[in-house]
């Protein structure tokens, strides 16, 4: 398991997904068989026809744990207004910037009834309010009222099958079944989630019975099926890529029109980084500008990196090679004419191209690549495409730091060093939602990729106000070929997630279908013994 956050109990304070992904916290919507929206918490929604605003009623007699009462249509709405970083500034919640790109504040209307009023309709909202999404927890508002907000980061309030005994940062979380639920009652008593930082040692407690399941590395996962172990997943696959950092091309707030400040992404003239502002500098080539310059660069670095060869050793049979990032190789509307191939020989002939030849010692020019060290795929893709990029010319160096150092540059914009990480913005969602909102500057204030590119935040409107869902298939493909001919993000590999389950503890466990999580639905499994 990761790292368990501080500030489990309050939103704002980072509450950790797992909550509802354990069963502690619920939300309005979960997966039920082939629909992804089913009613949950939620019992009806309408939507406005002007798309303004959304009303949702909810479901009645659902109680928090500990006592603390029945959930209200207040403690919804004080949740999603904690988390919403346009409501609450403070926020460090990983959906603050999502829930700003779409929502105002928040109301009850009255005990079972709220209204989320939308200052950018999108029509994947229902994901943001979904265990099958990235959703934030439902807690109780009377509990952070009445005990504050030092105790609600320690003491979590929620109202699913499982309330929480005991949790220590870092180290464990206890769960206990409730006797009784409105909705499911786990077949055993107890959760215990331990934080083993080690994989190997995580190995070798399934291997010795001390646990029933593992979160595992991609690569560890083959050994151990082939001895009997079993593999189990929501669906999800994770979107490892390079983005191409600093190319932050729009001057004005995508939604507000207000002048953007760029922090530093055009102090220096960076390679990668094409210029729109002051496209002609002294090292352009003859004949080309800032911007074409970059885009050769992007594209040299994207054709030296063999896909194949890097998802087969990183992730065996779970994983398969990823081209373009926002766009999955999996779906239907996918076109092979946005594939990368793997050419070191063009790539060099482009850098010649884009006016980098190979100096003295061979090196063209240096960089450093990003791969947080608490997150072991990007770990392993940073190593692996810098790994690419050296024998090409490029002097590569790999930057191994917890993530959450890097996270402040990423919010505010000031990155400049290409990242090797997943997007949420870029998850396998289907081909005529809206995406890329995290790469544009509608989600200042809360993460972002990057980069902020105005035609990906143009076409996200457009999509979003399509009805016909052909013409919006139409212009996602367009911004393909958008994305594939300017090279700002290149994708690696695409392992699928999920989690090793030692058959003599566990029957089976048919979790809940998810496009971001390892794992959910914890009141599911059916132990073997």
């Amino acid at each position: 398991m990761e790292q368990l956050p501080a500030g489990a109990g309050l939103n704002r304070a980072q509450s950790p997904e797992e909550l509802k992904n354990w069963g502690i916290t619920e939300q309005l919507f979960r997966p039920k068989a082939k629909e992804l929206n089913a009613g949950w918490l939620a019992t009806g929604w309408q939507m406005a026809p002007d798309l303004s605003k959304v009303t949702v009623t909810i479901r009645e007699g659902v109680q928090f744990h500990k006592g603390w009462g029945e959930l209200t249509a207040e403690d919804i709405v004080w949740s999603t207004n904690d988390t919403n970083g346009k409501i609450t500034p403070t926020s460090i919640h990983a959906q603050a910037g999502d829930l700003a790109s779409i929502l105002d504040t928040a109301y009850a209307v009255d005990k079972t009834t709220f209204v989320l009023p939308f200052h950018t309709n999108d029509v994947r909202w229902e994901l943001y309010f979904n265990l099958a999404g990235d959703s934030f927890s439902i807690l109780s508002k009377k509990a952070f009222e009445a005990k504050g907000e030092d105790w609600a980061k320690a003491n979590i309030i929620g109202t699913g099958p499982f309330e929480v005994v005991q949790w220590i940062r870092g180290e464990r979380a206890i769960l206990r079944s409730l006797p009784s639920h409105w909705d499911a009652l786990p077949r055993f008593n107890e959760l215990r989630m331990l934080d083993v930082p080690e994989a190997a040692a995580r190995v070798a407690m399934l291997r010795t019975g001390e646990a029933d399941i593992a979160s595992l590395p991609v690569r560890d996962v083959a050994p151990l099926i082939k001895q009997g172990y079993e593999y189990k997943s929501a669906g999800a696959e994770r979107s490892l890529q390079v983005t191409f950092s600093g190319n932050f091309w729009e001057t004005k707030h995508a939604k507000t029109g207000e002048p953007l400040k760029l922090e530093g992404a055009y102090v220096h003239d960076v390679p990668w980084i094409g210029n729109p502002f002051k496209p002609k500098d002294a090292n352009n080539p003859p004949g080309m500008d800032d911007m074409e310059q970059a885009r050769l660069v992007r594209w040299a670095l994207a054709l030296a990196i063999d896909r194949g060869t890097a998802s087969n050793a990183l992730f065996g049979a779970l994983g398969r090679p990823y081209y373009l990032p926002m766009f999955p190789t999996n779906d239907p509307n996918w076109n092979d004419k946005w594939k990368v191939p793997y050419d070191p020989k063009k790539a060099e002939e482009l850098l010649d191209q884009a006016g980098y030849p190979r100096g003295a010692k061979g090196v063209r020019f240096s960089l450093a690549i990003f791969g947080a060290t608490n997150v072991l795929d990007w770990y392993e893709v940073a190593d692996a495409v810098a790994g690419y990029w050296r024998p090409i010319g490029v002097d590569t160096a790999v930057l191994h730091y917890d993530y959450s150092l890097m996270r402040p540059n990423l919010v505010a914009r000031s990155n400049t060093i290409p990242v090797a990480m997943d997007c949420r913005s870029a998850i396998f969602l289907p081909w005529d939602w809206p995406r890329g909102e995290e790469e544009t500057s509608l989600t200042r204030g809360g993460f972002g990729c990057a980069i902020e590119i105005p035609t990906i935040a143009e076409t996200f409107f457009k999509v979003n106000a399509e009805r016909d869902r052909e013409k919006r298939i139409q212009l996602n493909n367009e911004l393909a070929d958008y994305m594939y001919h300017w090279m700002l993000k290149a994708g690696v590999a695409t392992p699928e997630f999920g989690v090793v389950t030692n058959p003599r503890a566990i029957k089976e466990w048919n979790m809940r279908p998810s496009l971001y999580h390892r794992t959910n639905s914890f009141e599911l499994l059916v132990p073997a013994r």
